[in-house]
Order: structure tokens, then C-alpha cells, then sequence
């Protein structure tokens, strides 16, 4: 993937489908970490820009993205991403 493509976002879910209805554009890590935190909001789980990480992980050739995961320390894997950020 060309870094100038848009990056993109996707939640974990139990499904291909399910996690592809919460895709959305991300701008930058700072940019992510609001996402995260918006997401995980309600949970009461309090997300720093030092717990998460991007790190490279599959091509997905049913959505044609070079998957990054998206983790969280103290929580697990919170999504995947269409290539670094």
C-alpha cells in the first residue's frame, strides 16, 4: 500500500462483516488514539498514546489490505488498520 492512500481503521469484531460496518478514515497515531478512546469510552478504559501499537500482520486478500493490528497494552487487539500509521 502506498503511504498516500488513506488509512483506514476497523474495529475487532466477531465477523469480517461486523468489524467492515465500523471502518472509518484515520489522519495520524494521535488521531487513532481519539478514535480508540472514543470507542472504548463507556467501558471506562483509559487508553495513552504509549499502550498502543501498529505492527504488520497479514495481506487480507478479501478486502485487499496489508493488515496491521492495532493493540492495546492491558487490553489485547483492538482493530486492524490498512497499513501503518
Amino acid at each position: 500500500m502506498d503511504r498516500t492512500e488513506e488509512r483506514l481503521v476497523r474495529e475487532h469484531r466477531g465477523g469480517l462483516a461486523e468489524s467492515m460496518a465500523t471502518v472509518q478514515p484515520v489522519r495520524d497515531r494521535e488521531h487513532l488514539v481519539e478514535i480508540i478512546r472514543e470507542s472504548l469510552g463507556p467501558f471506562a478504559f483509559r487508553v495513552e498514546p504509549e499502550q498502543v501499537t501498529v505492527t504488520p500482520y497479514v495481506r487480507d486478500s478479501r478486502i485487499g489490505w496489508d493488515t496491521h493490528l492495532i493493540c492495546i497494552d492491558g487490553y489485547g487487539v483492538w482493530g486492524m488498520a490498512n497499513g501503518p500509521i
